[in-house]
């Protein structure tokens, strides 16, 4: 029979890692779970992780006691043992810890882990975020379900306090590790846990329960407004328009979509800080700046703010593709996920930034590759000729895209720029054969 708790978990996947420390909270979690499978409902797969941090001395009595549990429960376990570096401290653990978890749910396929954060846990994380400093985000607690560093994060257990977990696990007689750093002060988190959650239980009976309850509620305000937020991002993309920026109702959603794009694209989810207010607020900043404009996030990254957007530029600079050779019997070419595809044509001249109707000669002795020192173009339309750098510049190229620009060369000299312009080609003419040369591709500069 299952018990009142496990009716609580809510849905659950087919298969599971639990991250088992053999503390009451995991081995209670370890229990339910058992229940579960026993009573033929999902999950149907359980296995577990244990990691060895090589930092207390009972750690060798944790890892026998976990493995004669899993052994008794028929649950497969897999054990890390770590080695600590000279200074190491909470957050080493942490990320070394969810680094383990990462590596066991690769090794089945992406298989959630399952953690027993409980109540008091997302109260303390609450209170913790709100002493620090922070917003909806910060005060919605733990997420039910998450990713941590490319694992996913599955916490069963936040709705039910360690009252009720140790209730359980006594009265099915199971035995349990208690860690006993846990029991100290040297840490803020055990501060609140052991100080300032009994005072608030104190002066309000029930107070832990109501700020857990809270954070879920926020939590689902909290998804409402990234949904919001995160239709000014695009798919794949290290920047944001500055017009969608400001179509966003209010500086509250400008800020939340840049944090979105950094927690997506260079954020550290070991990091609980991420991106301080301060550097929030810089970012936002840019989509009002002058083009050129730079602010300094975390990690050796930085924004720029664009003629078109506000972009997050990386520490080191990404290896370019390969140029590729232009055989002008060919339907199409491709650099970068940008494709040239030629066909016939259609009686049109094209924009010269899309499409571009040529002479099939056009194409002979011609490369696809992406800018290097010493290019030039011939702007169309025009006499003379310009250096490349300035030719983006004139046409207000963003400076993180150029060196994502598609371009079809012949020797040093820029026949056509992907989504750019058009250079030294030969003027149409209605009368004579030509094929049509069209761009296709995601080219977030050609707005």
């Amino acid at each position: 029979m299952r018990s009142e708790l496990a009716l609580r978990f809510g849905s659950l996947p087919e298969r599971l890692i639990i991250g088992l420390s053999g503390g009451a909270d995991s081995v209670a979690l370890l229990c339910l779970l058992c229940e579960q499978r026993g009573s033929g409902e999902a999950p149907l797969a359980l296995s577990a992780v244990h990691v060895h941090h090589g930092l207390r001395e009972a750690a060798d009595t944790d890892e026998a006691f976990v493995r004669a549990l899993c052994a008794e429960k028929q649950v497969p376990l897999r054990v890390f043992h770590l080695q600590p570096p000279d200074h190491p401290g909470e957050g080493w653990a942490r990320k070394a810890r969810f680094a383990c978890f990462r590596e066991a749910s690769e090794e089945l396929g992406g298989v959630p882990v399952a953690l027993a954060h409980n109540r008091e846990d997302q109260a303390e994380t609450v209170l913790l975020h709100l002493m620090r400093g922070a917003g909806l985000t910060g005060l919605s607690g733990m997420a039910r379900e998450t990713t941590v560093e490319g694992c996913p994060i599955l916490r069963p257990l936040l709705s039910i306090s360690r009252v009720e977990l140790r209730a359980y696990l006594n009265a099915i007689g199971q035995t349990w590790r208690e860690d006993e750093t846990n029991a100290g002060n040297a840490y803020l988190r055990n501060q609140v846990r052991h100080q300032v959650l009994p005072l608030l239980e104190t002066l309000r009976p029930g107070s832990v329960e109501h700020i857990a309850r809270t954070a879920g509620f926020l939590r689902e305000d909290e998804r409402a407004l990234c949904a919001l937020a995160g239709q000014a991002l695009l798919p794949g993309e290290r920047f944001i328009g500055r017009s969608e920026l400001r179509a966003l109702p209010g500086e509250s959603l400008r800020r939340r979509a840049l944090r979105m794009l950094w927690e997506r694209e260079a954020g550290n989810g070991m990091d609980e800080r991420g991106l301080s207010a301060g550097q929030t607020a810089a970012l936002s900043a840019l989509a009002d700046a002058p083009a050129g404009t730079r602010c300094d996030p975390p990690g050796g990254w930085h924004g720029y703010a664009g003629w078109q957007g506000v972009h997050l530029v990386p520490p080191a600079a990404e290896a370019r593709p390969a140029a590729v050779r232009v055989d002008p019997s060919a339907k199409a070419w491709t650099l970068g996920g940008i494709s040239l595809e030629q066909s016939p044509s259609l009686g049109s001249p094209g924009d010269g930034r899309r499409a571009q109707e040529v002479p099939p000669a056009c194409l002979e002795n011609c490369v696809l590759r992406t800018w290097e020192t010493g290019d030039f173009i011939r702007p169309f339309g025009t006499e003379g000729r310009r250096n490349l750098q300035d030719y983006f510049t004139d046409r207000r190229v963003d400076a993180p895209f150029r060196s994502r620009v598609p371009l079809l060369c012949r020797g040093r000299e820029v026949l056509l720029a992907g989504g750019v312009g058009a250079g030294g080609v030969p003027r149409y003419q209605p009368d004579q054969a030509n094929v049509r040369l069209t761009w296709q591709g995601q080219m977030p500069w050609l707005r």
